[in-house]
């Protein structure tokens, strides 16, 4: 049996509406496909008919953008060169309608074409007026993803996704938190697009090089997607994305759970491994489990405190966090 077809699906429901949306996923810890629940939206209406371009052409500012272009032989897995010391595509300069209109008019075949998450808003002002969810007390990051045929290795995000299907049919690998090892995750500063990727190919995984994949697997989720499907993807699950047609365009929804000014946990991590990732094996395991006491099972770890002594231990608000960011800007600066 062929990758994905051994993969179980992830958990599918046929009746969620816009009105239901928050009750279908307030909560949820693990994905959730909807099948069908965008496929009112316009755009996808348009799309299906073969005038995605036609539909989108008013609302297009002809702003510039970042376009990745990959070689055959690439499969369109943007992904690094064989040295690891580059990337298998180039960056290039260009426009969204153009792009998408390549992609109509384009016979099958040809180089891999891939623009990610650029602003809806920034891009197509007036396209959420008829397309758009309804997210109550929150203020989403809505991006456009597109292009032909492609494969974005398994990443995770902070924020939590909602993926909307325009054009195209699309696969997502997903895989819980808890895998990350078993992922194999490259380097954290030379990523192909801003985020830390598996090195494992799904597609051609070598067990011999990577042998705790097989533990990944038993725990993936695979979610076949068509236009007008809606898949909610939780903070922090690893997730493969593939457009499998010749031309694929999806919407995105990113928000996070906690204010901007709470700061970006991925920062934290780096600062971790400037001041502990050096430490001898023993005390570094040591300080994970500090961080597991006072970070992870925080509520836990105050509950002993009096409310009025728990300090970073207690609910922060904006003015505690400020105090706490000069606190750390202050011992940083004086390294």
């Amino acid at each position: 049996m062929n990758y994905p077809d051994f993969i179980p699906a992830v958990e599918i429901r046929d009746d969620v509406t816009q009105t239901g949306l928050p009750d279908a996923i307030a909560d949820r810890t693990t994905p959730l496909l909807m099948k069908g629940a965008v496929a009112h939206w316009p755009v996808v209406q348009a799309a299906k008919a073969g005038r995605l371009g036609d539909y989108l052409a008013p609302f297009d500012q002809g702003r510039p953008l970042v376009v990745f272009r990959a070689e055959v032989e690439t499969r369109g897995r943007i992904f690094y060169n064989d040295a690891m010391d580059g990337f298998n595509f180039e960056r290039t300069t260009g426009r969204l309608l153009p792009t998408l209109q390549e992609l109509e008019r384009r016979a099958t075949g040809g180089d891999h074409c891939y623009v990610g998450s650029r602003p809806v808003d920034h891009h197509l002002p007036g396209l959420r007026a008829h397309n758009d969810l309804e997210l109550p007390d929150c203020q989403p990051l809505v991006s456009l993803w597109f292009g032909n045929r492609s494969l974005i290795p398994a990443h995770f995000d902070l924020p939590n996704n909602l993926a909307c299907v325009v054009a195209g049919r699309r696969r997502f690998t997903l895989f819980p938190p808890e895998q990350v090892a078993n992922l194999y995750p490259g380097p954290l500063d030379f990523t192909p697009a801003g985020q830390v990727v598996s090195l494992v190919d799904f597609h051609a995984p070598d067990f011999e090089r990577f042998p705790r994949y097989r533990e990944a697997l038993e725990a993936a989720q695979v979610a076949e997607m068509a236009p007008g499907d809606l898949l909610y993807l939780p903070s922090m699950w690893w997730h493969q994305v593939e457009g499998l047609d010749e031309l694929n365009l999806l919407v995105n929804y990113w928000w996070r759970s906690t204010p901007a000014w709470t700061g970006l946990p991925q920062d934290a991590l780096m600062h971790a491994l400037l001041a502990i990732g050096g430490l001898p094996q023993a005390q570094r395991q040591a300080w994970g489990q500090l961080f597991d006491h006072f970070v992870v099972k925080r509520e836990q770890a105050a509950a002993q405190i009096p409310p009025e002594r728990r300090g970073p231990l207690a609910d922060l608000d904006r003015d505690a966090a400020a105090r706490l960011k000069k606190l750390l800007i202050d011992k940083l600066q004086r390294m």
